[in-house]
């Protein structure tokens, strides 16, 4: 391996404008054809919620918005502790070299799905030696970004990882000519969700972000958190599989879930519907008052279970439909009434500073 060699510089990644971007085929809420997401309820009111998928044949950008839910699939570092993994999710059919080799080069080139179209921009290559150095790692010999790249490399064993947003797959690759090439079927999707609070009130940046699981065949308890915070509307790149997805609106206990299914090849779109209201607590020396300031406060479930914790003369709260107390202390003395949340009425909870 010592005499392998790594070229880089004009032929080390094809540009955006000499391989433009393919469109990715996505699924939305418009046809049955696509199973529908299982969703369960995650709230502290014992509320129910739902999610919406479905497919159609539009098309839409490649899952590229430059946000930091489509950074590098782990692993980014220079070097790796073993011989990464090609089986599993990431595997998929060897459908054979690429149709255009550059002679003199070894040419990769990515795949969402074995039968889809070259990936023409966002793919970030790391090539790897299939032994460990001195230090234990597996050196990392080169780099490139591009949906097609050209590598020079002299006959020998190679692990090359490919990652597409959250997505990724490793081959090991034979190399007994410089002049060849592989394709490498990344297995993958794309996933975008949204979030509606009752039936038809959107729910954007600021209001709710989506925790997405990766599939575990372990069951529910082993499920590794994948992507966190995610924002709404933004495309994620995923390998094929049923992701778990947490939605959260707000710092409360709105809290609903669903399982979404990624196809390769697809955008795979799903909405997640809340059942909740913003409160604004308010400690009060008579209705329509004006707020006590360095008030802390505590909200429970009837049962008393709390669901909220702030401090502030008028905070604001998310708390899904149901009843509960409000809980006010100020100058070491509590105040509490109780109250009923109703999804969609956003409105003030006022506590009397009565005995």
């Amino acid at each position: 391996m010592a005499a392998a060699l790594i070229v880089f510089g004009a032929m080390a990644t094809v540009k955006a404008d000499d391989a433009p971007a393919v469109p990715l085929p996505h699924v939305s809420p418009n046809k049955t054809d696509a199973p529908a997401a299982a969703a369960t309820d995650s709230s502290g009111s014992g509320g129910d919620s739902t999610a919406t998928t479905g497919a159609t044949d539009a098309t839409t950008a490649g899952p590229s918005d430059g946000s930091d839910v489509n950074s590098d699939l782990g692993g980014s570092g220079d070097d790796l502790d073993e011989v990464p993994d090609d089986s599993g999710a990431t595997a998929a059919p060897d459908v054979g070299p690429p149709a255009d080799i550059r002679p003199g080069s070894y040419t990769l080139e990515a795949r969402l799905s074995s039968d889809g179209p070259p990936l023409g921009d966002g793919v970030k290559w790391r090539v790897f030696a299939d032994t460990l150095g001195n230090d234990g790692h597996m050196q990392m010999l080169g780099q490139a970004d591009g949906g097609i790249v050209y590598f020079g490399l002299s006959p020998g064993t190679y692990y090359v990882h490919a990652a597409y947003g959250r997505a990724g797959a490793t081959r090991k690759l034979t190399v007994t000519d410089r002049t060849g090439g592989q394709v490498v079927v990344l297995n993958a999707g794309g996933m975008r969700l949204t979030a509606v609070n009752g039936k038809d009130t959107p729910l954007g940046t600021g209001d709710v972000t989506f925790d997405i699981y990766a599939p575990d065949e372990a069951g529910a308890e082993e499920r590794f958190l994948l992507v966190p915070n995610a924002p709404p509307g933004h495309i994620i790149s995923l390998n094929a599989g049923v992701y778990h997805v947490v939605c959260k609106y707000g710092s409360g206990n709105a809290v609903v879930s669903a399982d979404i299914k990624i196809d390769p090849g697809k955008l795979s779109e799903a909405t997640l519907f809340e059942k909740a209201a913003k409160l604004t607590l308010k400690l009060v020396e008579q209705h329509g008052g004006e707020a006590l300031a360095d008030t802390a406060w505590s909200v429970t479930t009837p049962k008393g279970d709390q669901v909220a914790q702030t401090v502030g003369a008028f905070p604001t709260v998310v708390l899904s439909a149901g009843d509960y107390i409000a809980i006010a202390k100020h100058d070491g003395k509590d105040y509490q009434t109780s109250f009923t949340v109703a999804t969609g009425t956003d409105r003030d909870v006022e506590v009397l500073a009565q005995q």
